[in-house]
Parts: C-alpha cells; sequence; structure tokens
C-alpha cells in the first residue's frame, strides 16, 4: 500500500530538478503545494523537513527558488539536505502544513533513498506542524526542533484570539460584533488610538493577555486578521465565549460579563481546529523546543502546557524545552539556532539529553 501511495503521489508532481556540479535543487509542486529541497555536495543522508508559519492569504510566497539562505545553511553546512513545503493554501491550515510536509518527506524518500537521520524543524505555526509531525508519524523521524511554536492546542489559540478581540469590542470599541464578525478590518492604528484613551483600562488588558503596552494594537490587528481568515474559508466561527467568565480588568469586570458580546463556535469549525491540532504528549523520539522569553504572539505557557502534557502522559524523557533572552516573535540568533540543532543531533546521535537552559 505504501508503495502505490508513493507512485500515486509521484504522479501528481510537476518535477523540475537542478543539478550544480556539488550541489542539487529541486524545485516542483506535489499536489498544488510548490515545494523546495536542496541537498548540499557533501551531502551526509541526513535531512531536514521545514515548516514554515503562518502567511496571510493572499501575500506572496518567497523563498523557493535556487538559493541558499543564511537559515538553510545552519543545515546545509553539517551536510544536511534540506526539504520544505508552500503548502497548497495559506492562512491557518495546520492540516495542510502536515499533510503537504508528509508529501514531500515521502517523494524525498522514493527520489533520494531514506534518510540516514530524518528531522523536522518549523518557525511558529511551523512549530505546531512540526510537532504533529513527530507525534503522527514517529518511525518517519528521528527529531523535532520546534521553533517559537504553539504547542498547546489550536482551538486555545483562536480561544485567546476571540476573548482578546471580544474583550477589546466591550472595552474600548463600540460592541457592535464588528472586529469579530464584520467584514471590514480594523487597522492598528485606531485601535491603539482608541487604547490611549484609557490607558489605565490598557494596562489591565495587556497585563491579562500577558502582552506588553506596545504591543498590544499590532497583537489585537493580527488576531482579528487570523479569527476571520479562518472564519471565511472554514464557515464558520471557531471558537465561542457562551460560558467564559472575564475577569482581571478592574471594577467592571461585574459590568463587562453581563454586556460583552457573546459568540457561538460553529461546531464543525471548532472540530476542525480541535482535530488539526490538539498535541497528544506521545513522543518517543527527543523534541527540543526553543522560545524566547517575551513573545507577544506565542507567550511562553503554550510552552509550560505542552511539558506538563509530557509528564502526565509519561513521555517528559523525550522533550525539553530551551528559552533564549530575547524579545519578540521567532527572534533567534542563526547561532541560537545552530547551537539548539546541535545539541539536538547529540541527543539522537549519542544520548545526550540537553538541559533546560536559559541564555
Amino acid at each position: 500500500m505504501r508503495i502505490r501511495l508513493m507512485l500515486s503521489i509521484l504522479g501528481l508532481i510537476c518535477w523540475f530538478p537542478y543539478t550544480g556540479h556539488s550541489q542539487t535543487f529541486d524545485l516542483g509542486e506535489i499536489n498544488s503545494a510548490r515545494y523546495k529541497i536542496y541537498i548540499p555536495g557533501d551531502w551526509n543522508g541526513g535531512l531536514v523537513m521545514y515548516a514554515h508559519g503562518y502567511e496571510e492569504i493572499g501575500e506572496e510566497v518567497e523563498g523557493y527558488s535556487r538559493e541558499v539562505d543564511d537559515f538553510m545553511e545552519i543545515f546545509t553546512s553539517c551536510g544536511f539536505a534540506y526539504a520544505a513545503s508552500a503548502y497548497k493554501r495559506q492562512g491557518l491550515i495546520i492540516k495542510d502544513g502536515i499533510e503537504d510536509s508528509e508529501a514531500l518527506r515521502s517523494y524525498f524518500e522514493l527520489r533520494y533513498g531514506k534518510p540516514d537521520i530524518c528531522i523536522i524543524t518549523g518557525h511558529s505555526m511551523g512549530g505546531i506542524i512540526s510537532l504533529a509531525l513527530i507525534e503522527k508519524y514517529p518511525a518517519e523521524y528521528d527529531g523535532a526542533l520546534p521553533l517559537c511554536g504553539w504547542l498547546s492546542p489550536v482551538y486555545s489559540l483562536l480561544k485567546r484570539g476571540l476573548d482578546m478581540l471580544a474583550a477589546y469590542d466591550y472595552l474600548f470599541g463600540k460592541n457592535d460584533g464588528e472586529i469579530v464578525i464584520g467584514s471590514d478590518y480594523i487597522d492598528a492604528e485606531s485601535i491603539q488610538e482608541k487604547l490611549s484613551r484609557k490607558p489605565d483600562l490598557a494596562g489591565f488588558f495587556a497585563e491579562h493577555f500577558s502582552v506588553r503596552m506596545d504591543d498590544i494594537a499590532n497583537v489585537i490587528e493580527l488576531n482579528q486578521l487570523v479569527f476571520k481568515e479562518c472564519t471565511a474559508w472554514i464557515g464558520g466561527l471557531p471558537a465561542g465565549n457562551i460560558q467564559t467568565i472575564y475577569a482581571g480588568f478592574g471594577n467592571d469586570d461585574r459590568v463587562l460579563n453581563r454586556k460583552i458580546l457573546r459568540y457561538a463556535a460553529d461546531p464543525g469549525a471548532r472540530e476542525y481546529y480541535i482535530k488539526y491540532y490538539t498535541p497528544t504528549g506521545i513522543i518517543s523520539d527527543p523534541v527540543l523546543a526553543l522560545h524566547t522569553v517575551y513573545d507577544k504572539i506565542s507567550p511562553v505557557n503554550n510552552y509550560q502546557y505542552y511539558e506538563e502534557l509530557t509528564e502526565i502522559k509519561r513521555t517528559a524523557d523525550y522533550y525539553v524545552q530551551q528559552y533564549v533572552v530575547s524579545e519578540g516573535h521567532c527572534e533567534f540568533t542563526t547561532g541560537d539556532v545552530a547551537d539548539a540543532f546541535d545539541q539536538l543531533l547529540k541527543w539522537i546521535r549519542e544520548g545526550k539529553r540537553p538541559g533546560p537552559i536559559y541564555r
């Protein structure tokens, strides 16, 4: 069955390989998803699969050309091949990311042979995709390096986004639902202008959502974009707040809970994101997760969620999280990632489990 599946995948490929004197580029499409494979001239037989992060629908997709960038070079300079899928769609499409990345890995194995070591990594949304892949396909991957990923249930990401939008709408907006279900987008400048009218309340809001004051407007704008995109293409609200009790906004909490607009999640949309993806915590290969100490989009508590989940599932021996003393989403240096990758390799090859570094 596996051979037939691979042949089926190959039959859907538009394959345009390019082979240089000491390196190989393979650019094409699998099931309408563009891909990039690069194999260095000194290939050691290993493969690093990369899952990219969230891209706004309609945003130009870049990076799928005959070029080796600084991030790729972290792995290819060590002799590893590199493969990345652009996915067939854009948006918060965890399912596509899982399927398209796995189709690419299968194609690589069919075309170039089974890698001696296969590692999956990814930024942001790609972090949860990399975690999903090593949970779902433990026989195919030897380790994972999620970078600044959301490692708690994707539904909780959307629920947090809805809570932020609904609370902002009541506390600072018109409480008319436009920011949640309206057809127009409210830009960050307009959001910031309304926040600045009530600085004390904005401080409560920032503390409640673990976001710094300077970042609130941009985070609200991003949550609005993601939530409305998801609602549009999936056909319903992916999260709701019917039973949510809001607290931490000063003396207005009781009134807020009576008057804040309530939204019911569409059952199908909610279940889609629960399925794609809720981490299981069931891993049997090394997973080294890297995160910054402050991330306005992916707070550190979602990493703590996954750490606790592995304790519950008795898989904590396979999970380590490390923190970089940096502020921002995915604000790592190439040195940070290279060092984490080196530690992951030693863990896979030599059994040297790294420590929980705070650097």
